[in-house]
């Protein structure tokens, strides 16, 4: 088969287009899918360009957010040869004590990680891979399959988040907010995107932030209620304008720049969720902001696999469409990241590994 494989860390130099042998099925507990579509993530840059004490088993084909088509001989859950299918992203035990209650993304085993990441699984940067049965998820909807290899990363993350954060902010207040408002980084961003859709089909008001003037305008056609140029503007100053002075809700900060994330927050009620750190893997936070606000934090890594599910029935039934920025030829993985590192993309960079 083709694919895009890593043999180094290293620039997008290091990615090679190249012929690598068919993955081969080992028992009824995997099932071989042919790969129609791979879009990217932070999280395909950050393992190609390696992070200190996490390795990778080179060769290793990256990408964990898939649909395609179920190539194996057999039924699985109903599910036959030529099925559409969406990948649950994490590799999971399905054993300990947080995979027997339904959250996956939870997982205590030494080997929970993601496909395509650092892991020793093989992603979608290639015409097939190979899964645990587990993680097949069966595409019931009318999205494309661009679209449907969008969601399973961002989009997935975004919807927890937005999910739990709300049944906190009732535990906290006692009663469900009245209009309850959201700050998310980086609008164009596939974390950013998701956010914005969602948070407004549940009632949320927006706020967002971009890099360039070029994006505020797309921003706004998702919906935001206010977009904030960072290059010219203060987003703590923009944000406590627009809230009378109050401060939002819920913060998303996949960027890592906490300090700004706690500024923001409603006094005595603010939720910060933290899901990434594109900005830096350190920060220097003044503790005082956070207590005196009576804020809650907390992590968040991906959605559980009955997530997934739930959140496809609510993108259909919402008619979410996920936001495509460019679609990408398998081959032409390199321009594909080249653009995601020099930030020229709004919304999801697909690769189209099937033909186009």
């Amino acid at each position: 088969m083709k694919a895009v494989v890593l043999h180094r860390h290293g620039g997008v130099d290091a990615l090679r287009y190249q012929d690598f042998p068919d993955p081969v099925c080992e028992g009824y507990g995997e099932v071989l899918v042919k790969v129609d579509s791979c879009s990217l993530n932070r999280l395909d840059i950050w393992v190609r360009r390696g992070l200190a004490g996490r390795e990778v088993r080179f060769p290793h084909i990256l990408g964990c957010d898939i649909s395609g088509y179920i190539a194996s001989d057999l039924e699985y859950q109903k599910m036959r040869k030529g099925s559409k299918v969406v990948l649950y992203p994490m590799i999971h035990c399905g054993v300990c004590r947080f995979c027997r209650i339904g959250k996956e993304n939870r997982c205590m085993s030494n080997n929970a990680s993601i496909i395509g990441g650092f892991s020793s699984w093989h992603g979608g940067y290639a015409e097939y891979l190979k899964v645990p049965a587990s993680n097949i998820i069966p595409l019931e909807s009318d999205l494309s399959m661009e679209e449907a290899s969008s969601i399973n990363v961002a989009y997935l993350t975004a919807y927890s988040i937005i999910k739990h954060a709300t049944r906190l902010m009732r535990d906290i207040n006692g009663y469900d907010p009245e209009n309850p408002s959201l700050l998310v980084y980086g609008a164009g961003s596939g974390i950013g995107v998701a956010s914005i859709q969602f948070a407004k089909s549940m009632g949320y008001r927006v706020i967002a932030t971009v890099g360039n003037h070029g994006k505020v305008e797309k921003a706004y056609s998702l919906g935001c209620d206010l977009v904030i140029d960072r290059s010219k503007q203060d987003i703590v100053g923009e944000v406590m304008r627009f809230t009378d002075g109050e401060g939002v809700d819920l913060v998303i900060d996949h960027v890592g720049i906490w300090d700004t994330s706690i500024r923001s927050l409603k006094r005595g009620s603010g939720i910060m969720a933290v899901c990434g750190a594109t900005a830096s893997e350190h920060t220097d936070v003044e503790v005082r902001p956070f207590y005196n606000r009576l804020a809650t934090m907390f992590g968040a890594y991906l959605g559980s696999k009955q997530e997934l599910v739930e959140m496809l029935e609510f993108i259909q039934r919402s008619r979410i469409r996920p936001v495509i920025d460019s679609v990408f030829a398998l081959e032409d993985a390199m321009l594909a990241h080249a653009k995601m590192e020099m930030d020229q993309h709004f919304g999801k960079i697909v690769l189209k590994v099937a033909s186009i």
